[in-house]
């Protein structure tokens, strides 16, 4: 009997030991957290812990949301930042990040078989001392959540200092994330739905994650993680975290060179095409890229004085690209995009017309080839040729993608003077929009339909400008003036007002008003505005007190 109770006595002593062996080892996991808003305000406080050794941890989403930055305090009380948020769920409450730390962290061991009810737990908090004791409970039930992972309820109440933290099976593997209840119980969720959290290419659009100011990893896989990078906006942290995790991945060089180029570090720029050059397999496809990088910037930054790149280098690069693969009519056209904006409209219009047989669309190239000629200073005739060789491309009715080339005939057709076709080809063009024109195209077709005489469409569209721009000066000013021309006064005088009240340095209200008020007869109140419009620069103003103010 007594070597029964020392056998039983040193078994128990043997368990304590065990036990106190992990719980000193996965302490080691456990940290606490605090999180920042953008002003480096504390946002709150809480727990979390490593579940891997390379910085991996797991900790409640509320912890987290809103928050700009992040740190962790580990068991040693060494303070390192949160780098990387790598998955969250606001329904379960889970974050997952990455731990800038510089040194092998200490993770807790996820359970692989799940807990029953009734089985015992053991929350562990965080803490820097030495000894740390766990409050043990219970399981009290278990739900089946999200693809079969686990929802615990605990037997016992958890103080909001200890949410967040680890609840640990008797082997001291970690079974769940302890999230608060009330008096009486808690919850835990599974950490195995925790760790699988992770960050896919539509992750860009992600409400939970976008919630956190933090900086997102990325994929794991390129392709993903190249989709994630164009869908967050090529912003420059995803994309240096793309090349940080895939150095050998061309695309992010090019990338970082395209938002070096916006903030004019054009040397920072160049290296980086100089990497993106060596890595790409498609050397053509590489040079073509790096003419287009050069062309946008003269294009679209023509502030920008980076004496290195300019259109002949733009022309240099491609001329590379062409060298290897001169079957490509996008090369080709770069190359005439090129000519065109620095000018050289000969040679960018016999590039364009040597694409018509490509395989390029073809009303896309007529339509670049009367840019040309326009520029040339060609005949009208010759511009609304190439414009109708267009539009001949298509059949009616007419598709959404022939608007661009019909509106465009309509306007040089209008400026030719050649008014009824311009209307016609308006009219298609309303037909595809189908009442969703802007107020240009109204303001447009209503000029052409004034020349033609046709009053009531000419007032319908006139009309229908105001009303979708009604601050426009140059709609505001066609307004007054056809109702001139149709002698409805009252309506005149209406666009007159609106014109003195939201330009009153502008002589087009006053002379408007002027004449109106000499229509009227009130000729002393007509002068003193026409005298104005006059100070203000019009030259007609004098025309109309000498004809209707005397």
């Amino acid at each position: 009997m007594k070597k029964i109770l020392l056998l039983s006595i040193f078994i128990g002593f043997i368990q304590t030991v065990s036990a106190q062996n992990w719980i000193n080892q996965a302490k080691k996991a456990v940290l606490s957290i605090i999180t920042y808003d953008k002003d480096g305000n504390i946002l709150n406080n809480g727990n979390g812990f490593y579940i891997n050794s390379d910085g991996t941890a797991i900790a409640d989403y509320k912890l987290f949301k809103n928050a700009q930055t992040a740190a962790v305090i580990d068991a040693d009380g060494q303070k390192s930042d949160v780098i990387y948020i790598l998955g969250a769920n606001d329904i379960f409450d889970v974050v997952k990040f990455k731990v800038n730390t510089n040194k092998k962290t200490t993770p807790l061991t996820l359970a692989t078989a799940t807990l029953n009810t009734g089985q015992s737990v053991y929350v562990l908090p965080y803490s820097t001392q030495k000894n740390t004791t766990p409050q043990k409970a219970a399981i009290k039930s278990v739900s089946d959540v999200a693809d079969n992972y686990k929802f615990y309820t605990i037997n016992i109440g958890i103080e909001d200092k200890n949410v967040s933290c680890p609840v640990l099976n008797d082997a001291g593997q970690v079974i769940g994330l302890v999230q608060k209840g009330d008096a009486n119980e808690s919850y835990a969720m599974d950490c195995r739905y925790a760790n699988s959290l992770s960050i896919s290419a539509l992750s860009a659009n992600d409400y939970n994650l976008n919630s956190i100011g933090i900086t997102k990893d990325i994929p794991e896989n390129v392709e993903e993680a190249l989709v994630f990078v164009m869908m967050n906006g090529n912003d420059e942290k995803a994309i240096n975290r793309l090349i940080e995790k895939f150095p050998n991945e061309p695309e992010g060089y090019l990338r970082r060179a395209t938002n070096y180029v916006s903030k004019e570090e054009f040397a920072n720029a160049e290296s980086d095409l100089n990497t993106y050059l060596d890595l790409s397999q498609d050397k053509a496809e590489a040079h073509y890229q790096i003419s287009k990088l050069i062309y946008n910037m003269k294009v679209y930054q023509p502030q920008s004085n980076y004496a290195a790149w300019d259109y002949t280098k733009a022309l240099k690069e491609i001329d590379e690209a062409l060298s290897i693969n001169n079957q490509f009519a996008v090369y080709k056209k770069h190359k005439g995009d090129i000519y065109f904006a620095s000018g050289d409209y000969d040679n960018a219009y016999a590039i364009y017309e040597s694409l018509l047989n490509s395989d390029l669309k073809p009303y896309e190239v007529y339509s670049y080839m009367s840019d040309c000629k326009e520029r040339l200073g060609a005949s009208s005739d010759e511009v609304i040729a190439l414009l109708n060789n267009a539009v001949s491309q298509f059949q009616k009715p007419y598709p959404d993608e022939a608007a661009p080339y019909l509106y465009s005939l309509a306007i040089h057709q209008a400026e030719a003077g050649k008014y009824r076709e311009a209307v016609n080809n308006y009219n298609e063009v309303e037909h595809i929009y189908g009442g969703r024109a802007s107020a240009e195209f109204y303001y447009n077709r209503e000029l052409a339909e004034k020349n033609c005489r046709m009053y009531q469409q000419a007032q319908d569209d006139i009309k229908e400008a105001v009303k979708l721009a009604p601050e426009d000066h140059d709609i505001l000013v066609e307004y007054a003036n056809l109702h001139v021309i149709l002698k409805d006064y009252e309506a005149t005088k209406n666009a007159a007002n609106q014109l003195i009240q939201l330009f009153p340095d502008d002589p087009f209200g006053y002379r408007f008003l002027g004449f109106t008020q000499a229509m009227e007869g009130k000729k002393q109140e007509a002068r003193k505005n026409l005298l104005k419009a006059k100070e203000l620069g019009d030259e007609n103003a004098e025309t109309i007190i000498q004809r209707y103010c005397k």
